[in-house]
Parts: structure tokens; C-alpha cells; sequence
């Protein structure tokens, strides 16, 4: 039989049956026959959003993929679909397969009556698949559309591809499973690929017996398919109305960890994974059962699912996926040995589980109606995972880590001028990934968690909750989840009659960037208070400062009376653009005040010098009276304005001349996370070596404090401070680190069978500090063992050579499918690399010369292109760096995909380092060689 079929643009002839096993796809042609038949006009079509004359209800989709065969999917689609305009044309999504045209049919529903087809059509550029129908399609009339078509198990980790594992008796086992966000379902099946467009889904996967499949629903039926020994067709329950990115099935050999989590609706939670891992699964399930418990009882909505299956594929894009009733894991996220991990994989483990199980109600239940308004779905999961994380570990003070982790991280990028609004308009679908980035994630959260404390935590709950039941199984927009929360708030009385959410968060969504609050006396009990937009580039080229404004709660403390847990608001800094505010009540001048309390708005805070001196005086007499969180606010904030050139460096290295008497995790954490700017900036300097005496004098103390050994008994916090000290001291050379590290390596080569082990804690420290000691030996000897455990310290560790032919080797390999390195942690290869001195300019030439192959190995997947642009190229600062960068830019115009944000962000960032250095360096030379660290070498300053 001769078909006419759709395949990239090209029209072929071609015999395919739907469920031949032993059919084997050509290679798709990749040029583009222009057709002889005139295409009528489509409105709508050319843009990259669908029409909006038709929405779907229902889809009945059939698969089979040859997992252990060609790697071809034979599937089937019927799409039923209502009509809100009327039209003469069917648009929907759709790439790579080839449809079998001869099967397209357009039935209409009451009378079965069948549509005569014209033509079909295919627009690659869009992603389009058209069918134009010779009678028009009648308002408010219901359609299916049915077709059979083939696609392909991919190699690229999007859409529905393949991965393997070796077995222990040496066999490859291969796994399908999918991963359809943000706009990959099209290349599954033929859909309506947009989050708006609800429709519930009947599932049908072929299988061989001895597999077992898994899709969003519990299983209905298997039933054998004639005359295919050995397959099974496995059905399962029709779904509840959701998006298509949000569809998911694997295929795998995988057992189950079954948990009977108890809930008010019986939930079965099962966990899935390599025979090897099994073990390790008991602490990722028990906080998947004790999320589900908390976000039940946080948001008073029950998870409406009979289900919930957690599985980790061999690899996976992103770390994990929310699928409904189906969340995807890589393995490094879910797997936790007590015996082996460190407290940072805990703690990864436990807010991964618990963000994917936030979007089961905000994405899932109700989801974005564009991807204008990711933020909403990510910034909640972001934050209502730290929020569930407190609850399951409350000992881990995991919302005081929020400010260091999360807020003060994200507000290094949001001082750009290539920063972007969370609320972001997005025209092109292939834009979308460029908005996975830590603004969506870690800036919605971090204005999310101060809405909540000015809308107060009752209030907030309760205007989620009936945002939630109201629009369950729909779409929203931001404005909607304001309404709700407004109507909260003007119940209980937490905003004024005359003030909304709307009127403040649309400061915070709509427009760019954050404020710095300057608060100057004006007498001895008055002040001035303005704000203005912080930006790291304050120069007068090309200064357009937007007339940002913010409606910014204000808290505060003061020294006489100092309350760190009132957190609810003392006035508002109005968003009308009129300044300045006064602020009668001010503290006398031998008093100080702290705003922002906690750090709960989304603001830096810049004092009178007065008042950093007083600080500073605190801090050195006694830091504890001062909250921990408003400790890490001090330190980030007066690095940051130094940074900008708001504060002199004078007055910013003064305030954290107290760490010498710092124990607590957070305020280092946010030391660490400044200071590293300093060692990016100075590391090629000839002035390094006196910065690296001072930051070594300042770590000393909390070094010897915490010991390089674990200590019985020592909480979470301890563990990630011992951690971080320890790859400080090491890294910088300090000797009783570096010895004790290389002893403790040394050991474990020298009789590997009977070594008792290196404490997870510190293990990255001693692995990277001995392998940058060491040579070709160390290397290997690292290699074979990362190899054999899967350890991923271990394995960023190899990046810590300086011998460059061994580091040329490691980045080859990443991007080598044959090396053994899983094409998931490419980027983190690159990455780890580019971190060093002596990697990053192999790893920038890498990148510069291999752009193409990079991009088509691991393709346009969130985080990976922008970050490895990002990493590579923080610690540039010289002119020749800056040219570099720009020729890239120009070289590369119209192929960057993911990365085209992260390049003009990278380019900026430069540009202000260099011009950092020019204002900076000397200053903090001199600043050095007053405190005693010297910067002369022979009698010369250098």
C-alpha cells in the first residue's frame, strides 16, 4: 500500500505498519520539498502560539516503543477536541515522526459523520501540523481527530528517549521514560502543546512481559497483543483534566519500594529504581510521605490522585520532573546512604522530594495559563519546598538558610541590567527555557516568602486555599492568585481597604531588579528614607535607571529594644515614586537599628556611616544579640554596596572583622558567598598572596572550632559548616588541612580493601585538595573509583588537577558517549572544570571552539547551556577577556538557544568586573597592607 505521510516538510511515500516489530525507520530526509498544491490560509498560523478556535477534551493515546529493539514508537492519537470558532482547519503541534496520512480522520461526535481532508500539512519552523478540512468545523461542535504515526526512542533526553544501566552481571537494561516539559510533548504524540489546554488522558503502552510500565494513572488492565508473543497492552484510568507537559510513562525492569502512606484518600506511594540503589530509597520515600501529609494539611486541599510513583531514569535533564502522579528523579537526587552521603545530599534530597510535591497543587492542580507566568509554579514549589523542608527537619533551621541560599543568591544576578522581570512576556516557545533560570525560581520565591509575612501566615494560607479549590484542574495568571489572597487580607484585616496585593506585587513581578533603602539621620530622632533601583553597573553610560519604584514593607529593630521575631510590618515605602519618606522615631545616635528583620523583603539596606560603625561595634562585642539571618543580611548587604560603590570597602571589611567569633552556619555561609567574589577577582593578581593570608586569618578560627574530624552528636548546620571551612582552608592552601588531607587519601590508595573511609563531610575537600596535589596516579585511582560507586564528589573532584592534558582529557570525555561519563552530568563536567584556575581557560577555549557539538549533545535543556556560560566566565576581568566574550557573542548570534540571556549577562558582569578592578584593586591593597598582610616581595610593592 502507498502513503502519503508528513515528515519535516517533506512529502515521501511509504509503507508502515502500525505494529510491525520488525519495521525500521530511514533516516529522515532533512531537506524540504516545497509542495505543488496551493496552501489555503491558516489565522493564526506563523505565530508560535496555536489558534485559539479549538480546545481539547480528551485524548486516547497508543505506544509502543521498541525499547529493546530499533528504538521506534508506534503510536495512535484520537484527540476529541471542541470548536470555539468556527474554522476550516485543525492546527496542532507536532515533531519529529512521520504520520501515516491515510489514517487521519476528522469524525463529528453526535453524528459520526466523517470531514473531508484536503490536505495536511507540516511547518517545521512552528512545530505545526495543519489539517484543512474542505467544510468548516461548527461553532460549539465536538471532533476527534484520529491518526497513526511513528517517532523514535531519542538519544537527547526530551520528549520520549531511551537510557540504559548496567545490570551487576554486566547486562545493558534499557528504560523509556519521558520528559515533556516545557514544550516537548509534540514530540510524542500529536497535541494541543500549550499549558492552557486541559484535557485528561487515556493511556495505552505496549510492553514486553518481563517490563513494567508506568503513566501518570494506576493501571486499568493488561491484556495481550495478538500475534506479538511476549507483549502486553497495559491501560490506564482515565487522568483528571491537565496540561500536556505534564503527561509522563516509563518503561523499565525496575522493582518497586511500595509506601502505604496513609492520607485521607489512601494514597499509594511507590518509588521505582535500579536493583543496585534499592537500599538507599528509605529516606526520599519517607519524606515523600510526610510531604504529602504536610502540603495536605498546609494548603487544607487533598492531592485528588489514587497515586503518586516516584522513578528514577537512568538519566534525565533536569534534576526532576513533577509529573503528575508520576515525578521523575535523577538517581543522584533521590538516593541517600547514612553510611556514605553528606549532609548536603540530605538536605538536597529532602527539598528536591518536597518541591515536585509542592507542584502537585501549584502547576499541577492549577497550572500557569503561559509560560509568562512560570514563576508562579516554581517560585511556590521553591519555597513551599524550604517550607516543607522546616517542617520534616525542623532542626535544620532550613528557613534561616533561605536567606543565604536562596534570596542573597538570586539577588547577585537581579543588580544586573540583563536581569529580567519573574513575570516575563514569552512570544517563542524556544525562548522558554531561557526563564528556567534562579529569577523564576529563587526571586519568586524569596517575594513570595515576604508576601506571606506581610499578608501574615493565616491569612496567606487562607487565600491559597480558596485559589486552589476554586481554580482546581484550570488555568490561572498572577492577577488571579492576587484576587484571592486580597480578598484574605481585607478580611482579616492585614492590608488596608485601599491597598492590595496586586498594587504591591505588580512592583515586585512586572518590573526588574529590587531596591536599596538608604536611611540617613536627620536629627536625633528622625530619618530619611528613600530607595532607589540597585544595580552593580552605577555608571553614567548607559544609564537607564527605569523609574522603578516598590511598595516596600519596612521592619525594623533597634538596640534599646532589639526583637528579631516581630516580623510584621512597621510602615509601608510607598510605590508612587514619592520620595523622600520621613521616619519620626529613630533611635539616638549612640543607638543603632537594623531594618529589613530577617531579611524577609526582597531589599538591601544602606545605613549612615554613623550606624554601620555601631553595627560594627555590635557585632564585635557581642554578634548573638543580633538575629543570625540579620547577620548574613549585615554581610551581604555591605559587601554588595561596596561591591556598587554605594560603601566604601573601609566600612564593609570592618563589618566582618567579628567572623573570627562567628559559629553559625548561615552567616558564614553568607561571608563565604562574597568573599569568593574577592578570591575570583584577585586569584590572577599579584597581590593574591596577601589576600589569601587574610582570608586564611579570618577562616583560622571557626577551623580549629570545628575540627576536621565529625564529632558524635553534631546537627546538620555543623556538618555544612565543616564542610565549607574545610574546602576553604584546603583551597587555600592552609597546611594542617592540606595534610590531613592528603594523609587520609594517601591511606585509602595505599591499601584500598581495609580502609575505614573518609567522612562524607569532608570527603569533597579531601579528594579535590589530593588530587590537585597529585598527579596522574591520584587521577586514575579517583576515575576508577568514581566509576565503581557513582560518588559525585568524587567525580568533581577529578576536575581539581592541574595537569592540563589530564583536565583536556576529562572535558573531551564529557561530551563523548563512549567515555563512561552520562551525558546528564556533561554540564556539570564543564562546569567543575571551568571552576578551577587552571580548567577555566581550557574549559572557555572548549566552548568557544565546540559551541555546535555542545549544543547538539545535550541540547536546549534548562539550566545547562546558561550556567556553563555563567561559570565559565564569572572570574573575567580583563580587557582581553571582555573581547573574547563579545566575539563569541557576534560569533554565535541566532544559535545560541539557552544561552543567549546568560551571554549578555555574562558580558556585563565582566565589563563591571573590570571596571571592579580599576576602582577596587588598589584600595583593597592598601586596605590589606594596613591590617598586615603584606603585598611586597624584596623590599617592592607590587
Amino acid at each position: 500500500m502507498t502513503t502519503m505521510m508528513v515528515l519535516m516538510g517533506t512529502t515521501r511515500s511509504c509503507v508502515l505498519l502500525l505494529m510491525a516489530v520488525s519495521a525500521t525507520l530511514a533516516t529522515p530526509a532533512t531537506t524540504s520539498t516545497p509542495s505543488t498544491t496551493s496552501t489555503p490560509t491558516v489565522d493564526g498560523v506563523g505565530k508560535v502560539t496555536l489558534p485559539k478556535n479549538l480546545v481539547p477534551i480528551h485524548y486516547e493515546v497508543r505506544l509502543q516503543p521498541f525499547i529493546n529493539g530499533n528504538f521506534s514508537v508506534h503510536g495512535r492519537v484520537h484527540v476529541q477536541f471542541r470548536v470555539l470558532e468556527p474554522t476550516h482547519h485543525i492546527v496542532m503541534h507536532m515533531a519529529d515522526m512521520l504520520t501515516h496520512n491515510h489514517t487521519t480522520k476528522v469524525i463529528e461526535a453526535t453524528s459520526g459523520q466523517e470531514q473531508k481532508i484536503l490536505q495536511q500539512e507540516y511547518i517545521s519552523t512552528t512545530m505545526m501540523y495543519i489539517v484543512h478540512l474542505q467544510e468548516q468545523l461548527a461553532h460549539g461542535g465536538h471532533y476527534t481527530l484520529s491518526l497513526d504515526f511513528v517517532g523514535t526512542l531519542a538519544e537527547q533526553l526530551r520528549g520520549f528517549y531511551r537510557s540504559s544501566y548496567t545490570k551487576e552481571n554486566g547486562e545493558t537494561s534499557w528504560v523509556a521514560s519521558t520528559q515533556l516539559a516545557s514544550a516537548e510533548a509534540r514530540r510524542v504524540f500529536p497535541c494541543f502543546d500549550e499549558p492552557a489546554l486541559r484535557a485528561t488522558f487515556k493511556i495505552f503502552l505496549a510492553r514486553e512481559q518481563h517490563m513494567k510500565a508506568l503513566s501518570n494513572m494506576p493501571l486499568l488492565n493488561s491484556t495481550p497483543i495478538e500475534d506479538q508473543e511476549g507483549w502486553m497492552w497495559d491501560e490506564f484510568e482515565t487522568s483528571v483534566p491537565m496540561s500536556t507537559y505534564l503527561v509522563a510513562f516509563t518503561i523499565s525492569d525496575y522493582p518497586a519500594r511500595v509506601v502505604h502512606h496513609h492520607d485521607n484518600n489512601g494514597t499509594l506511594l511507590r518509588v521505582w529504581a535500579r536493583e543496585a540503589v534499592y537500599n538507599k530509597l528509605d529516606y526520599g520515600s519517607r519524606v515523600g510521605s510526610l510531604g504529602l501529609q504536610f502540603f495536605q494539611e498546609f494548603f487544607g486541599v487533598d492531592y485528588p490522585l489514587p497515586k503518586l510513583d516516584f522513578v528514577c531514569p537512568p538519566e534525565m535533564s533536569p534534576n526532576a520532573m513533577e509529573n503528575w502522579g508520576l515525578i521523575t528523579y535523577r538517581e543522584s537526587a533521590l538516593v541517600y546512604d547514612p553510611a556514605t552521603s553528606p549532609a548536603t545530599q540530605k538536605q538536597w534530597t529532602c527539598y528536591l522530594v518536597a518541591h515536585e510535591l509542592a507542584h502537585q497543587w501549584f502547576g499541577n492542580l492549577v497550572t500557569m495559563s503561559w509560560w509568562t507566568d512560570l514563576w508562579l509554579s516554581e517560585g511556590f514549589a521553591t519555597y513551599m519546598g524550604d517550607t516543607a523542608v522546616d517542617y520534616i527537619e525542623p532542626s535544620w533551621g532550613m528557613l534561616d538558610q533561605f536567606v543565604v541560599k536562596r534570596q542573597q543568591k538570586v539577588m547577585a544576578l537581579d543588580a544586573l541590567r540583563s536581569s529580567h522581570p519573574v513575570c516575563v512576556p514569552i512570544d517563542d516557545p524556544a525562548d522558554i527555557n531561557e526563564i528556567f533560570d534562579i529569577i523564576s525560581y529563587s526571586k519568586g520565591a524569596s517575594i513570595i516568602r515576604m508576601m506571606k509575612h506581610f499578608l501574615t501566615e493565616a491569612t496567606f494560607r487562607r487565600g491559597l486555599k480558596t485559589y486552589l479549590t476554586e481554580l482546581k484542574y484550570k488555568s490561572a495568571k498572577q492577577d488571579d492568585l492576587w484576587r484571592y489572597l486580597t480578598e484574605a487580607a481585607h478580611e482579616d484585616g492585614t492590608l488596608p481597604d485601599d491597598l492590595t496585593v496586586k498594587i504591591i506585587m505588580d512592583t515586585w513581578t512586572l518590573q526588574m531588579g529590587y531596591p536599596v533603602v538608604s536611611i540617613a539621620r536627620a536629627g536625633n530622632s528622625s530619618a530619611v528614607i528613600t530607595q532607589e533601583h540597585f544595580l552593580l553597573d552605577r555608571s553614567s553610560e548607559n544609564d537607564v535607571r527605569f523609574p522603578h519604584n516598590w511598595w516596600i514593607p519596612v521592619t525594623y529593630t533597634t538596640q534599646d529594644k532589639p526583637d528579631f521575631d516581630n516580623i510584621r510590618v512597621n510602615f509601608w515605602l510607598n510605590g508612587l515614586g514619592i520620595q523622600p519618606a520621613s521616619y519620626i522615631g529613630y533611635p539616638q545616635p549612640d543607638q543603632w537599628i537594623i531594618f529589613n528583620v530577617k531579611q524577609t523583603g526582597y531589599y538591601r539596606v544602606n545605613y549612615d556611616e554613623a550606624n554601620w560603625e555601631l553595627l560594627t561595634r555590635q557585632l564585635q562585642e557581642n554578634h548573638e544579640v543580633i538575629h543570625v539571618t540579620n547577620r548574613a543580611q549585615l554581610i551581604d548587604d555591605a559587601l554588595n554596596l561596596a561591591r556598587a560603590g554605594h560603601l566604601s570597602y573601609r566600612v564593609a571589611l570592618g563589618v566582618i572583622s567579628y567572623l573570627a567569633k562567628e559559629r553559625h552556619y548561615v552567616a558564614w555561609k553568607a561571608a563565604f558567598n562574597n568573599l569568593q567574589y574577592l578570591r575570583d577577582m584577585f586569584y590572577r593578581d599579584q597581590a593574591f598572596g596577601a589576600l589569601k593570608d587574610y582570608l586564611v586569618s579570618l577562616i583560622l578560627p571557626v577551623y580549629r572550632s570545628v575540627g576536621f574530624e565529625e564529632r558524635q552528636g553534631d546537627d546538620l548546620q555543623t556538618q555544612l559548616l565543616r564542610g565549607e571551612v574545610m574546602t576553604w582552608a584546603c583551597n587555600l592552601g592552609h597546611p594542617d588541612c592540606r595534610h590531613n588531607a592528603l594523609q587520609l587519601f594517601r591511606g585509602w590508595m595505599a591499601d584500598p580493601e581495609n580502609f575505614e573511609g573518609i567522612s562524607a563531610n569532608v570527603a569533597a575537600s579531601v579528594y579535590c585538595t589530593a588530587i590537585r596535589a597529585g598527579g596522574e596516579d591520584e587521577w586514575n585511582f579517583a576515575w576508577r573509583h568514581s566509576r565503581d560507586t557513582g560518588a559525585s564528589n568524587l567525580a568533581d573532584a577529578l576536575s581539581c588537577t592541574e595537569e592540563i592534558w589530564l583536565l583536556a582529557r576529562y572535558l573531551e570525555g564529557a561530551f563523548n558517549a563512549s567515555s563512561g561519563i552520562r551525558r546528564q552530568n556533561a554540564a556539570n563536567t564543564f562546569r567543575s572544570i571551568a571552576a578551577g584556575p587552571v580548567g577555566n581557560i581550557l574549559a572557555w577555549d572548549f566552548l568557544r571552539s565546540q559551541w555546535s557539538r555542545i549544543t547538539n549533545y545535550i541540547g536546549a535543556t534548562f539550566f545547562a547551556l546558561p550556567t556553563m556560560i555563567e561559570d565559565v566566565t564569572k572570574t573575567f576581568n580583563t580587557a582581553q577577556q571582555l573581547k573574547e566574550l563579545v566575539e563569541f557573542d557576534q560569533e554565535n548570534v541566532g544559535r545560541l538557544l539557552t544561552g543567549k540571556r546568560a551571554v549578555l549577562q555574562a558580558v556585563e558582569v565582566t565589563k563591571i568586573n573590570v571596571d571592579w578592578m580599576e576602582k577596587n584593586r588598589d584600595l583593597i591593597v592598601d586596605w590589606l597592607e594596613n591590617q598586615g598582610f603584606s603585598c611586597h616581595l624584596s623590599g617592592i610593592m607590587l
